[in-house]
């Protein structure tokens, strides 16, 4: 069998085999006989002109299996060479100074959502969102199930939101399905720009060049550069915003007790935990607690972070 064979026999092919089989002349152009040849199932006989003989299918189908198995392994091995150029170019990525290729212009809001879906879909570490505008039910529906699948794969999503949008039943649903799927939630009091970061490789915002507010048309980023500078921008907002209330929507400033409040302040006056705790009368394991207890809420992983937090906003504290 030479390379590339398929083995598909074409219409009448397995009845000129039976033919032969049976001794029968078939002509030269019979249904498959050239198949059936370059197969090794049939060969010209040795005696007769113009006749055929079956050759043993069994030994035919052995011999193309140990053809097949020999390709695969070939094919395995080039493929496994394949893999080491890619780190290759993974560290000239990280060398060269282009970043890639040119942002393309999207100019309907069809394309925008067919691009993002497709984009998502290739998501293999983290997904970033700020939504700081009105999303409809539709819009909303269709993110749901997107990012439950994207969750369920186990790529990290980050999602910031206005702070507006507690109110918003459509938001609430969907967020309550997210958060259960692991996605992290927070909201911002100002204002911010809508963006879409996927594994700080590329990016999608509204066409920021328009001067139209119904403007629904965007710009795929695709310059690793930018998408990472942008990514960098989303995580100073991520700092500064507050922990999503799935049960209440409630504001997550206001709640702090004088206990808290307190600690905080002491914190940003350069006491240690020890010594805060000696002026407040309590133990330090108590301090201690308390901090852990405004981190989960804010959802932060440090007591630096929970302080940059604090310096934000302690004036409506």
């Amino acid at each position: 069998m030479t390379e590339g064979t398929e083995f598909d026999l074409p219409p009448g092919a397995e009845q000129t085999y039976t033919s032969i089989i049976d001794k029968m002349q078939v002509p030269a152009d019979a249904p498959g006989l050239r198949e059936l040849q370059a197969l090794g199932l049939v060969a010209p006989s040795p005696t007769k002109p113009d006749h055929y003989v079956a050759l043993d299918a069994q030994l035919a189908i052995r011999g193309h299996l140990a053809a097949e198995q020999a390709a695969f392994g070939r094919t395995a091995r080039r493929m496994a060479g394949i893999a080491a150029l890619d780190r290759l170019a993974a560290r000239h990525d990280q060398a060269r100074y282009w970043g890639g290729p040119k942002s393309e212009f999207l100019p309907t809001p069809e394309l925008v959502v067919a691009r993002i879906e497709e984009a998502v879909s290739r998501a293999t570490t983290e997904v970033l969102t700020a939504q700081p505008g009105y999303r409809k039910r539709p819009v909303i529906e269709s993110a749901m199930r997107r990012d439950v699948d994207l969750l369920t794969r186990g790529v990290q999503m980050k999602i910031l939101y206005h702070e507006s949008t507690r109110t918003n039943p459509n938001v609430k649903d969907y967020t309550t399905q997210v958060l259960g799927y692991g996605a992290e939630i927070r909201v911002l009091h100002g204002p911010f720009l809508q963006v879409i970061i996927i594994d700080a490789r590329e990016a999608f915002i509204r066409n920021v060049a328009s001067n139209d507010d119904n403007d629904q048309s965007g710009w795929h980023v695709r310059d690793m550069a930018a998408a990472m500078h942008m990514r960098e921008t989303y995580l100073l907002d991520w700092l500064r915003a507050e922990a999503w209330d799935a049960d209440t929507g409630k504001r997550t400033r206001g709640w702090l007790t004088e206990r808290q409040r307190m600690i905080l302040r002491l914190l940003a006056e350069g006491f240690e935990q020890v010594q805060i705790s000696t002026r407040l009368g309590v133990s330090e394991r108590t301090v201690a607690g308390q901090l852990a207890t405004l981190r989960a809420q804010l959802g932060l992983k440090t007591t630096a972070q929970l302080m940059v937090w604090y310096g934000r906003q302690q004036q409506e504290l």
